[in-house]
């Protein structure tokens, strides 16, 4: 009797909360590039590692994200770059930097991403020269399509990408190009597409993908041209950052505490003229307040540089610290020590940013 019991309970547990979701992520910015000397005057190839030591150690082993969210490079030079992730545990990891130059890289700024979630899958792919082989050579705009496969497991992902390292030849190129175009996803598989134009030439790209099939996490990219509408490209206010604005609205659960939101945002293209002056580049976001359920990217420039194209990315999530997510069809029950904190209900035919708390 005391066994056919518990499983009673455990059966009504289940067809009042659904499916369980736990996820543990956190998120940092890591500025060891920022103008030292031996950034200014490198001796090439340079190679350079910074540790990153988490707030609060992982359950088991987490999955490391990489973004760049500022960096600058010397004009009228060839740029060659890469940052990548190793040793991870539970306690922490390692980013690598790498800059074979020619052109100077005085500031890189990257942001990380370390979660636990089985509802999400992290790629690296490396793009080599004999895969560029149609943006490696040439002149005027070219593209070249690639397909990026992930597990079926996901029925209606979002998928979103970063540079992270780059290796561009701009001999007689008027301008440094580089653009990721993303496909519809499918539950299996990607379409990729990058772009770039004039002579430049791509001969490597390091191109970070995030997966996701969590409801809570949002994903998306965003970019601008300049034109007559949208001048903050333009370079004759050289004392300013001249930026761009994209703000979007997130669910309620955003709001519970807005301090430990995961707003990561990063560089996923860009068209800067090679010449004119230093290529710099930023992603950033505003912060989130009590109650806000708006998130809002800024990304653009500063100084000399004639940017004529930006695009980036960003990836959200709510509250980092361990909170427990259950949902039964539309149903959101948010759960912290075993105390229910939040209670929503999501209309069959809205989408997750239309979430209204009740």
């Amino acid at each position: 009797m005391f066994y056919l019991i518990v499983i009673l309970c455990v059966t009504i547990s289940n067809a009042y909360y659904g499916s369980e979701y736990y996820a543990e992520w956190q998120t940092g910015v890591d500025n060891s590039i920022s103008k030292q000397d031996q950034f200014l005057f490198p001796t090439y190839p340079m190679r350079f590692q910074s540790q990153v030591i988490f707030s609060r150690r992982f359950s088991v082993c987490p999955q490391v994200l990489l973004m760049h969210e500022e960096i600058q490079w010397s004009r009228g030079r060839n740029i060659n770059y890469q940052t990548y992730v190793s040793d991870v545990t539970i306690f922490g990891f390692n980013i690598n930097y790498v800059i074979w130059g020619p052109a100077v890289v005085p500031i890189l700024s990257v942001r990380w991403v370390a979660l636990v979630d089985d509802q999400v899958e992290i790629q690296y792919v490396h793009y080599q020269e004999k895969d560029l082989y149609l943006l490696s050579q040439g002149f005027g705009a070219r593209s070249q399509d690639f397909m990026i496969s992930y597990y079926p497991r996901y029925p209606a992902p979002k998928i979103t990408a970063f540079i992270v390292g780059a290796d561009f030849e701009i001999f007689n190129s008027l301008f440094t190009s580089v653009r990721i175009q993303m496909g519809i996803p499918t539950s299996n598989s990607m379409d990729v597409r990058f772009l770039t134009r004039d002579f430049c030439h791509v001969r490597s790209l390091y191109v970070a993908y995030f997966i996701s099939n969590n409801y809570l996490t949002l994903a998306g990219s965003v970019g601008a041209y300049y034109s007559t509408y949208n001048q903050f490209l333009d370079n004759q206010n050289r004392q300013t950052i001249r930026a761009q604005k994209f703000s979007r609205l997130v669910p309620s659960i955003y709001s519970l505490d807005p301090a430990y939101n995961i707003l990561a945002q990063g560089i996923s293209g860009f068209d800067i003229h090679s010449y004119a002056g230093s290529a710099y580049l930023r992603v950033t976001a505003e912060s989130m307040i009590n109650q806000s359920q708006i998130y809002t990217l800024v990304y653009g420039t500063r100084g000399d540089t004639v940017l004529t194209y930006m695009q980036a990315s960003y990836i959200l999530h709510p509250p980092g610290i361990p909170y427990h997510y259950y949902y039964k069809n539309y149903d959101w029950i948010v759960t912290k020590d075993d105390q229910i904190i939040l209670e929503e209900t999501i209309e069959q035919e809205k989408k997750i940013n239309e979430l209204n708390k009740k």
